[in-house]
């Protein structure tokens, strides 16, 4: 027989009602944990393992924890690998709070990844949490990595299910990329997995420059005519604006291909752009002994009153090891350049600065960095970011960085790999913070978890049986010991 069809055995009403009340259960008798879903960075072709991954984002969502008298698990045991933590939790989550918080984000990013891959079958949509992600437990400050989900529990009350029953074990960190922005989870494994301890020095020191702002300054310079047959550098003679800063440009020349004792115009320098015009100044080009003729110049003025651009760099630190000109960089608070610079060198410091684009609309407080010279060593490394070898091509990823004794800790960008294979005394260069530093010395590698080593307990077994005392584990050469041959098994 069938189900009496004048009872619905859970409507959608029913359901709904169900999927509230186990929505305000988990609210009121949850706690608040971190779901920290796993992005693949590289899968192996043949089996799909995974090589490589990385945690870069993280979801707040209540839980219901399970366990009611202590972690489960088998605990804290002693094993050949050393002593090791096996607890484990039971975690109890809203489907409908998963599929319509933690989802729709996730498969936002699985469209874009299915944008810019050649395979889009390889992209499933996610639905449900998936083995492999991770829980931040805070009660325990613990992580515990989702090894199975268990979606039919309850099992199907009024028809549905409402909840996912994650059953999670203790994480062990195998060099995955953390980068989730919670300090107390990127900190405590910011010093696990094989790490490469570098001892960096500094060759030289860098420039520091200043700016000064302004309104009505001159924007660009345009060279209509470069004339011919000057014999000398000509002056340059610009109408002074009547209230605010006089600029101050010099001529580069270029010398004729035909007759090397005449030049005209190449190139226009511009040491102060000067300020409070509010139009084009008139441009004059004097020749020395009236030789030469021909050179147009014109300048282009910002005529916005609000809108402030830099019109002169003063150079408070020369720095070393200057060799070239370096290049002047205003960043914004998003980090974009908003204006430039060069540095002028003498071959080694660095002793004056030019505007090669004043920018607008500039603030006081922008961040103006100068390019730091070859060798130098300058800057701090960031937490995560990629460092390269300048001469090796090498690439690790930043574990640690100690700016005050200048000591770098790195990890290897191939899982496979425990070292990293810099060459001697070259330069790291900071992909993201640009920091520059030579390598003075590296042959250190921190093992993953002293525990798990047994570095603790092979110390205090050395001191308890000294091997140099006698052979604890006896000798065939003892000759009290005497081996009858005809008789294996002794008398």
């Amino acid at each position: 027989m069938v189900v009496n069809p004048f009872f619905l055995h859970g409507s959608t009403q029913e359901q709904n009602l169900m999927q509230d009340l186990v929505n305000e259960q988990l609210r009121m008798y949850g706690i608040d944990v971190f779901y920290i879903p796993r992005e693949f960075v590289k899968e192996a072709t043949i089996m799909r393992e995974v090589t490589s991954s990385q945690f870069r984002s993280y979801f707040i969502i209540e839980a219901y924890l399970n366990n009611f008298d202590g972690y489960g698990g088998q605990g804290d045991i002693m094993s050949k690998f050393g002593i090791q933590v096996k607890d484990d939790v039971t975690l109890t989550i809203s489907r409908e709070r998963y599929e319509s918080y933690i989802a729709p984000f996730l498969n936002s990013r699985m469209l874009y990844l299915m944008n810019t891959a050649t395979n889009t079958n390889e992209l499933p949509t996610i639905h449900r949490p998936k083995e492999g992600d991770l829980i931040y437990f805070p009660l325990g400050r613990r992580l515990f990595e989702i090894k199975f989900v268990e979606h039919e529990k309850p099992f199907y009350q009024l028809g549905k299910g409402y909840t996912y029953e994650l059953e999670c074990e203790l994480f062990e960190y195998e060099d995955e990329v953390f980068d989730t922005s919670i300090d107390e989870i990127d900190s405590t494994l910011s010093n696990k997995g094989y790490i490469t301890s570098l001892e960096l020095i500094a060759l030289s020191n860098r420039a520091e420059v200043s700016y000064k702002l302004g309104t009505g300054y001159i924007e660009k310079l345009l060279i209509l005519n470069e004339g011919k047959g000057y014999t000398a550098t000509p002056d340059i003679v610009i109408e002074p604006p009547q209230v605010g800063t006089d600029p101050q440009i010099a001529l580069i020349m270029n010398q004729a291909t035909v007759n090397n004792s005449t030049s005209s115009v190449k190139d226009l320098v511009v040491f102060r752009s000067g300020s409070g015009y509010t139009e084009a100044p008139t441009i004059n080009i004097v020749p020395p002994d009236r030789q030469g003729s021909g050179a147009l110049v014109r300048a282009g003025i910002n005529t916005d009153p609000l809108s402030k651009g830099i019109i002169e760099f003063d150079v408070e630190e020369q720095g070393t090891g200057y060799a070239e000109d370096a290049m002047i960089s205003v960043y914004d608070n998003d980090n974009n350049i908003i204006a430039e610079g060069v540095a002028l060198t003498n071959g080694t410091k660095i002793v004056q600065a030019v505007v090669t684009n004043p920018g607008k609309d500039l603030f006081e407080g922008a961040r103006v960095v100068v390019d730091a010279p070859p060798d130098a060593g300058d800057g701090d490394f960031i937490y995560n970011e990629i460092v390269e070898g300048k001469t090796s091509g090498t690439q690790a990823r930043v574990r640690g960085w100690d700016g005050v004794g200048k000591v770098l800790q790195i990890t290897n960008l191939d899982p496979e790999k425990e070292d990293v294979d810099f060459s001697r005394e070259e330069v790291l260069v900071g992909k993201t913070s640009r920091a520059r530093y030579s390598i003075k010395r590296w042959n250190t590698r921190t093992p993953s978890d002293k525990y798990s080593e047994s570095d603790d307990i092979q110390d205090v077994a050395n001191d308890i049986v000294d091997e140099t005392e006698f052979n604890q584990f006896g000798s065939f050469n003892d000759n009290s010991y005497n081996f009858d041959s005809s008789n294996p098994f002794g008398d």
